[in-house]
Parts: structure tokens; C-alpha cells; sequence
């Protein structure tokens, strides 16, 4: 998943001062004014991490999270309150908040708490002998946030493949001169759940195509291919 983190409080102020600090780090903020407002977010897409308040007008922060699990169970949120409420920090723990911060926020521990949301995060592996290719698809994925790996052959992608085991392998379908069906059998030999997503020029075809639908395949695109499009791709594989 991206580096995209949802700001939930309703002090408009805060919502500002928090966003401005963690895009400094990096981070790629949207910002949310209501309990309600952030699950109806949480509902369109998928975050990284959500930062929210517990006191809010509405439904309250913890009550928001619930409601965000039920619709992301993989959803990692840190909680904040200006409130020593002992039954309502416990009540979040055991939903399953990462941690309820007390306001002011120490903002170093709550950078590190962000970061830490994305150490069991798996990589994007991207395999392509087209080194400008490769170049530009991994500098893009890296601005994203996405932990990306790149490989410039088969081999190279399997060795990778045992080592690091990647979520998706962003695959282009013409490589080394090997046949993309050999190809793709190899990469599943390695690494069965893995999710490829194809990449092949207009005038790149698979000498058996049929080989490379269903279960095998999660995804195609047609080279030139918009990023936003990639970026969605993977935003729905790393939120399933």
C-alpha cells in the first residue's frame, strides 16, 4: 500500500498542523473532520494509516475504528486523545488500535508509529529486461510509497523471488527472448501466491494466451499504460 494516511479530528486546525508534518516525512495526508466523514473515506479507499481523534462531535474515534474494520479488517489506526478515559483506551486496544496517543502528541513517537504501520508491508518485485522500463516503473512505485524491488532477468527475479517474497510482480511480458507462458510457469513455481500483473507492448503477444488467464493471472496492462492505473491496481491487491 501507499504512503496515503488519513488526519481524522474535528479541530480543523489540528487536522491542518498534522497534515503539514507528515507530508514532510514523506507521507501523502487527506484530511478528515468527523468519525462519520473518515469511515465513509475508509469506505472509497484504502490508507496506509489513520491518525484520529476519540473526542469528536458524532460518533466518537473508537466507534469510527470498529466501524473502519468492519470494512478493512487489515486497517492500522493510531489513536489520540487529550482525555485520561482508562475504559475508552482499553475499549481500542482491544478492537485492535495500534496505540492511543495522549495529546499533545509527542510528534517523533508518532512518526515512528506511522512507520512502523508499513514494516509488514511485502514489496512490489518489478521484472523487466528495458532498463529505462524498469527505471521509471520503480522510481514512480517508490513515490507511491510502495517497498519496490526491480529484477533485469529470470534468474535475477527468482533469486529475488526466495528471498524477499513479494506480494505482486509487475511482469513485462517480453523478456530475455523467453517465453512469456515459461515465464510466468517458472515465477509460480517459486512463488505460487504471488500476484502478477502482466505488462506487453501492442505488438507483444503470448504464443499461447490462454495459458495466461484465470487463476494465473491477476492483471494486464497494455504498454503505454496510464500509472494511475497500476497504482490502482495495487492499491486494491494490498487493501484485499
Amino acid at each position: 500500500m501507499s504512503r496515503r494516511v488519513l488526519i481524522v479530528d474535528d479541530d480543523r486546525q489540528m487536522v491542518r498542523t498534522l497534515t503539514d508534518i507528515v507530508r514532510l516525512s514523506g507521507w501523502h495526508p487527506e484530511g478528515a473532520y468527523s468519525g462519520e466523514e473518515a469511515v465513509e473515506a475508509v469506505r472509497k479507499q484504502p490508507y496506509q494509516a489513520v491518525l484520529m481523534d476519540v473526542r469528536m462531535a458524532g460518533i466518537n474515534g473508537v466507534d469510527a475504528f470498529k466501524a473502519m474494520k468492519a470494512l478493512r479488517p487489515e486497517i492500522k489506526v493510531i489513536l489520540m486523545t487529550a482525555y485520561t478515559a482508562a475504559d475508552i483506551i482499553a475499549e481500542a486496544e482491544r478492537a485492535g488500535a495500534i496505540k492511543v496517543l495522549s495529546k499533545p502528541v509527542v510528534l517523533s513517537g508518532m512518526l515512528e508509529l506511522l512507520e512502523q504501520t508499513r514494516k509488514d508491508q511485502k514489496p512490489v518485485l518489478i521484472v523487466a529486461d528495458d532498463a529505462p522500463f524498469l527505471a521509471e516503473l520503480g522510481e514512480m512505485l517508490t513515490e507511491k510509497g510502495y517497498m519496490t524491488l526491480i529484477a533485469d532477468s529470470l534468474d535475477h527475479a527468482l533469486i529475488t523471488l526466495e528471498a524477499k517474497s513479494p506480494a505482486a510482480v509487475v511482469l513485462d511480458l517480453r523478456l530475455d527472448g523467453i517465453k512469456s507462458e515459461d515465464t510466468v510457469i517458472a515465477i509460480r513455481k517459486v512463488s505460487p501466491g504471488v500476484a502478477l500483473i502482466l505488462c506487453n507492448g501492442r505488438n507483444c503477444k503470448p504464443d499461447h494466451p490462454e495459458l495466461l488467464e484465470g487463476r494465473l493471472i491477476h492483471a494486464s496492462l497494455q504498454k503505454p499504460f496510464p500509472p494511475a492505473r497500476l497504482i490502482e491496481i495495487l492499491d486494491e491487491l494490498f487493501a484485499a
